[in-house]
């Protein structure tokens, strides 16, 4: 398997500099020349097997000749043995044909998990391998960033710096990300937004100043973030008709590797049939499919944090495959979102997504009603973030027949203050984001990197 820049198709690399890499040397993101195409007998009969044996099934062809069968076996089955729940993933019925894949079962309680476990995994194996050192980089309004300290909090061969925005993360994983004192883990508070956060991360490793050390992405721009999101939709297509019955899945927007992830799911062979991009107020992504109009606005805070984003890496990934593989334009593309922070698309193009993906979205109002109208007629209790994805797949899920999936990315412990003042009670759980220690960050402003840029040359 050989691995493209969606900017320039003679930009290329094999799957172990894909895992340790942020970004294409032109600025790209890596995307697989070639999809494997999986035939419906043969994701049929995968339908009882274990999770890491479904994932070996669909990773496998991404890894190509770089890892042996069973260290790539050893090494999914290690990062799926942290979750707490025996299914890994299980499916929890909250109306007729309408469902919610409870993606938050492994030790930070939120999707994150799944990526930040399997690039842990892959990690560690290459640079053990090589014997070489990384800075592992990236931005987090709270969960992706404590689920990468958690996945590689004993990975010796690396170096974990967090970017977070000082005023943009709930308070409870303020806390947990406070409490890090790690020798390996850097934590920087930004004077700024989350979008910001990313943007100090791009310029980074656009021009990388600590070369002695590989400079990989926890972000979703890394491909392994798709890869995990791929094992989820084959393992909720199979549970729910032996991967033989046309489904839809509602996407809470925390990110755009989910959406992305279900669309070349689509193309490798799962009968999918509708993607739902569910957004609450910060509507970057529902614009872009509602009107063909995406642009880069200051978010505005709301009850679901993790979607207070406008800046999304795979979207990019997206525009390559609904421009067909052109390099030219996709870069083209980017080049203007970044001088003037809005895009359209195509309109041949747009119209192709936008035969399988719909949006909506969801006002902190509506997410409220939801997560009270929910518990109050099945007793089942949802996080902000969920609740705008069940409340979009009831409003616009296009057929009664084919079954519709929420992906539930954050458990419900993560909102009990905001649950305890709707009346519901949310049972404690043991949930692994905080670390003992004391606060060693640093604080940096947009403007002014010099304690980070410090830090780096200090490793």
């Amino acid at each position: 398997m050989r691995y493209i820049s969606t900017r320039n198709a003679a930009v290329q690399a094999d799957f172990e500099k894909v895992v340790l890499s942020g970004i294409a040397d032109d600025g790209g993101l890596f995307v697989p020349l070639d999809l494997p195409l999986f035939a419906p007998h043969d994701i049929a009969n995968w339908s009882t097997l274990p999770y890491d044996e479904l994932a070996y099934r669909i990773i496998r062809p991404f890894v190509g000749a770089t890892i042996a069968e069973t260290d790539l076996k050893r090494l999914l089955k290690a990062a799926s043995s942290r979750f707490q729940h025996r299914a890994v993933a299980p499916l929890h019925q909250v109306d007729r044909n309408e469902w919610v894949l409870e993606l938050f079962h492994g030790p930070t309680r939120s999707s994150k998990d799944f990526a930040a476990q399997l690039q842990a995994q892959l990690v560690q194996h290459f640079l053990h391998q090589r014997r070489r050192r990384a800075v592992v980089l990236g931005a987090t309004n709270g969960d992706t960033g404590l689920a990468a300290i958690e996945a590689f909090k004993d990975c010796a061969e690396a170096h974990v710096v967090v970017l977070y925005p000082e005023h943009g993360v709930p308070p409870h994983q303020l806390q947990a990300l406070l409490a890090v004192a790690q020798p390996t883990m850097h934590l920087f508070a930004v004077d700024g937004s989350f979008d910001e956060c990313q943007r100090i991360v791009s310029g980074l490793f656009n021009q990388w100043p600590c070369a002695p050390y590989a400079a990989i992405s926890f972000n979703s721009s890394n491909w392994v973030n798709v890869l995990a999101q791929l094992v989820v939709y084959f393992h909720a297509v199979l549970q729910l008709g032996g991967g033989q019955r046309p489904i839809g899945f509602s996407v809470p927007a925390a990110s755009f590797a989910e959406v992305y992830a279900g669309y070349i799911a689509q193309k490798m062979g799962l009968p999918i049939t509708q993607l739902i991009v569910a957004t609450n107020t910060n509507d970057a992504l529902h614009q872009l499919f509602l009107k063909n109009h995406y642009s880069r606005l200051r978010a505005n805070t709301t009850l679901s944090p993790a979607m207070d984003l406008s800046t999304f890496s795979n979207l990019e990934r997206f525009l390559w495959e609904v421009y067909e593989h052109d390099a030219e334009a996709v870069s083209a593309l980017m080049a203007g979102l970044e001088a003037c922070g809005e895009m359209s698309i195509a309109n041949e193009c747009w119209l192709q997504a936008r035969m399988i993906i719909d949006s909506y979205a969801v006002s902190d109002t509506e997410t409220l009603n939801e997560m009270t109208e929910l518990y109050r007629d099945t007793g089942y209790i949802v996080d902000p973030h969920t609740a705008t994805g069940v409340l979009a797949a009831r409003l616009y899920r296009r057929s009664l027949v084919a079954p519709m999936v929420t992906l539930g990315e954050i458990s419900p412990v993560k909102s009990t203050a905001l649950l305890d003042t709707l009346g519901i009670s949310v049972p404690r759980q043991a949930c692994r984001d905080t670390a003992p220690g004391g606060p060693a960050h640093k604080r940096i402003r947009p403007d002014d990197i010099a304690p980070l840029l410090q830090q780096l040359d200090a490793l």
